[in-house]
């Protein structure tokens, strides 16, 4: 099926005006496949084809010719891409599921609230209802809200291919802002999150220059472990302050092998975990913010999202 640029189907208005330059999506051939199977049949057998999912970033990059592509695979006819379920251990996580389903999954609300939270501070209600989460990992912006969390979580990704599939570490998925190790005939299908263990709090803190629909100027998710009154395991993960989101390991030394009751609010202890975070982040200046200003955030972001992951980890203790 070829699909006309947005001029075909609009009376030949422009998409939109960028300083009175007209605006349209390129002609490309639209595919609707019913399975993963044939989705990936096609991204093998085509020419610069690219999967839609929510299109809230992929359309706008095509209308300002960013990117191009001749043909176009659609995944909203694939359910099994936008199912969140619970399967022996793991969460899957469908890659076309959308932020709004994420935010409202009982599972996830019940199981790994932070994914939902973080889900919850991006853009706003009418995009998350559209954007998915497969969409905002493949994107690979620095500044994404789901990479920190699923990071420190110890996602997978689930990748399919018409030769094989293959499962990875979602902290090895990304090469730098907005490059991936995804291939053109790959398409990501599932994320898979362990069931948090007893005693497991997780916590995703952000900053944005605004309430609605920010982008993060810096953010840190944070996952701790408590085995008796010790911190067994911590993992710390920024984002915003570097090409990919970063892991602290300073900031996890210091915590683990700790009493939880050691990291109290204000205590010299919890204020050097920021400030081991904030040596471990690689920020730049931009609009948004400084390197300096972000390194800032990060020491009080990090502080903030470790004593909320370890009340949380006390109450999954029972």
């Amino acid at each position: 099926m070829l699909l006309k640029s947005l001029k075909g189907v609009s009376c030949g208005r422009p998409v939109f005006c960028d300083g009175g330059r007209r605006m349209y999506i390129p002609d490309f051939r639209y595919h609707q496949p019913t399975s993963v199977e044939e989705a990936c049949q096609i991204l093998d057998s085509s020419r610069h084809a690219v999967p839609l999912a929510g299109g809230t970033d992929l359309l706008v990059e095509l209308k300002q010719g960013k990117r191009r592509c001749q043909e176009m695979v659609s995944l909203t006819r694939i359910p099994e891409l936008k199912a969140i379920r619970r399967e022996g251990d793991r969460l899957c996580i469908g890659a076309a599921a959308t932020h709004g389903q994420l935010v409202a999954s009982p599972l996830l609300r019940e199981h790994c609230p932070a994914i939902a939270e973080a889900a919850a501070m991006i853009a706003t209600e009418q995009i998350r209802n559209a954007a998915t989460i497969g969409g905002n990992l493949c994107t690979a912006a620095s500044c994404s809200d789901t990479a920190p969390i699923l990071i420190a979580l110890e996602a997978e990704l689930e990748i399919a291919s018409s030769r094989e599939g293959r499962r990875l570490a979602l902290r090895d998925f990304f090469v730098s802002h907005r490059e991936t190790v995804l291939k053109e005939d790959e398409l990501l299908t599932r994320i898979l999150v362990p069931m948090p263990a007893r005693g497991t709090g997780a916590s995703y803190q952000r900053f944005g220059l605004r309430e609605a629909a920010s982008i993060a100027v810096a953010s840190v998710a944070v996952q701790v472990r408590l085995t008796g009154k010790n911190c067994s395991r911590a993992c710390f993960v920024m984002g915003a302050v570097a090409p990919t989101p970063k892991i602290s390991r300073g900031a996890a030394r210091l915590v683990e092998g700790r009493a939880a009751a050691e990291f109290s609010a204000n205590s010299a202890l919890l204020g050097r975990v920021g400030e081991a975070a904030a040596a471990d982040a690689d920020p730049i200046d931009d609009v948004r913010g400084s390197a300096e200003y972000r390194r800032a955030l990060v020491a009080v972001l990090a502080q903030r999202a470790l004593l909320d992951a370890l009340g949380r980890a006390e109450e999954a203790r029972g």
